[in-house]
């Protein structure tokens, strides 16, 4: 049960609940529950769902001796209507935002701000690059550039098809931000704007090249080694609040699938034998496999 508002207090009380069903909150969808006070001694409720989404079957009224607290009355109904989920507050129905509003609100608030980057990205991208991807040196500070900014990655976002259709646009505009391929190292020269991570923000360097320079990353000696880490940190660590991106894991065991051709390792397991890793097939599987560490155990 939820119970977001004041209890009711007195005679007069005006009480608005809204109740979904687990099927109807997926859907966000939203129904009414208004509370009628028909006297000192008795209330009624009765109630109805949004037109575009049909309640089955009539809810009846409920007819009960007078509550003594929103409390009684909300067991009251989540005993009459077991599939219900109950909620109490106070107010009219127009001032409550429907689901799609509530996630507009949500992704303007939060859109501003540039998600963290994950430390296991950091690495990647460092041990790639240990100099600047555009003019190699390293007498400058150097610094994690994206080849497509924060503002752009948003725009993509909200043309995506699920934009504004579940709770997920503000993670999956971090994932395509903070894309491996979507990063590189590039100098910093604040003073007089010589760094070329200063150049690319003045347009003097352009997309293609950041690009093509991250191209050439991938294509150098022991890259698979990093990547290889990189995976497998990934996949050990705890990411929920990163999110862990399955495109751009099935990229990293493309790679690796490649380069493994020649040296044809043998598959291995991580987290005990929940996940089995194989590179030269290019391929990761969950489930309970057999895990030298867990069987040395027993």
């Amino acid at each position: 049960m939820e119970l977001s508002a004041k209890l009711p207090r007195q005679r007069g009380d005006r009480l608005v609940l809204y109740a979904e069903t687990v099927d109807e909150q997926n859907a966000g969808a939203a129904c009414d529950l208004k509370v009628r006070d028909a006297g000192r001694a008795r209330r009624s409720v009765s109630g109805w769902w949004d037109d575009w989404l049909a309640f089955e079957g009539d809810l009846p009224d409920l007819t009960e001796p007078s509550f003594v607290s929103g409390r009684q009355l909300t067991k009251a109904l989540e005993t009459r209507y077991p599939s219900v989920k109950v909620a109490l507050r106070f107010g009219p129905r127009a001032a409550w935002h429907s689901t799609k509003e509530r996630r507009q609100a949500a992704w303007d608030e939060l859109k501003m701000k540039r998600p963290p980057l994950h430390e296991d990205t950091k690495r990647l991208i460092h041990a790639l690059s240990p100099e600047c991807m555009i003019c190699g040196t390293t007498a400058r500070k150097l610094e994690i550039a994206h080849i497509l900014d924060w503002p752009t990655i948003r725009r993509l976002t909200e043309t995506h098809p699920l934009f504004g259709k579940d709770d997920h646009d503000l993670q999956r505009a971090a994932l395509l931000f903070h894309d491996p391929w979507n990063m590189g190292v590039l100098c910093r020269e604040r003073l007089h704007r010589a760094g070329c991570h200063d150049k690319q923000e003045d347009f003097r360097i352009t997309t293609e090249q950041v690009r093509r320079a991250r191209g050439v990353l991938d294509r150098q000696p022991g890259a698979e080694r990093f990547y290889g880490r990189f995976l497998d940190q990934s996949l050990v660590e705890e990411r929920r609040r990163f999110g862990l991106d399955m495109n751009v894991m099935a990229r990293v065991l493309a790679l690796l699938s490649e380069a493994a051709k020649d040296s044809d390792p043998a598959p291995y397991v991580l987290k005990h034998g929940e996940v089995r890793v194989d590179r030269v097939l290019g391929g990761m599987w969950w489930g309970e496999h057999d895990c030298p560490d867990r069987d040395s155990d027993r």
